[in-house]
């Protein structure tokens, strides 16, 4: 069988992105695993705007707008200053605004036809507000997820409400993925 090697390939604003994240020693990007996944589905949106909620250090921004089309605005937001600061300076990008503050504050601005969640209490507490501005067919990326063969033992069998929400909701056709074999992300269509 043959080994294949892993993709070694950085678009340059993930680099400044990824450089700017180990200088700060800001653990908390996404892997890059969703990163290239990211790039694939913001590729994908041909027109109208792409979200972040929760734009760290802009590694998961640098990848969407690595294969962003020339009509589809971009817009993060984070309710860190610094790192929102720390991030207008490194990534620069014509369809880019990055934005400091509660990301329901901008929910005006929608519908979005890509959104990634990467804030957990919009993942854990105001999954309904998101569904809301995501548009009818848009597509929703959220990653972080533990595949459940992995749980700590103390968790083995318990509910996961969270997981529950997403899989489950009557408005959206929803899966989970695995991006490595030790780390999940759930995709979601809104149906209605």
């Amino acid at each position: 069988m043959r080994k294949y090697r892993s993709n070694t390939y950085y678009p340059d604003l993930v680099q400044v992105a990824k450089s700017l994240a180990e200088r700060s020693d800001f653990s908390h990007s996404c892997t890059d695993e969703a990163g290239r996944l990211l790039r694939v589905l913001a590729g994908q949106v041909k027109e109208g705007k792409i979200l972040e909620v929760g734009t760290g250090l802009g590694v998961g921004s640098s990848w969407m707008l690595s294969s962003i089309a020339p009509e589809v605005r971009f817009t993060s937001i984070d309710i860190d200053i610094k790192r929102v600061d720390s991030v207008k300076k490194h990534i620069r990008h014509p369809q880019a605004e990055f934005t400091n503050g509660d990301w329901k504050e901008i929910s005006d601005k929608g519908p979005f036809q890509f959104i990634f969640a990467d804030a957990a209490i919009v993942k854990s507490v105001e999954g309904d507000k998101l569904i809301e501005i995501l548009g009818i067919g848009g597509l929703l990326f959220m990653d972080d997820f533990t595949p459940e063969e992995h749980w700590p033992e103390e968790w083995r069998g318990e509910h996961d409400p969270v997981r529950e929400f997403w899989l489950n909701h009557p408005s959206l056709s929803s899966t989970e993925i695995y991006l490595t074999s030790t780390t999940a992300a759930i995709l979601a269509t809104r149906v209605r």
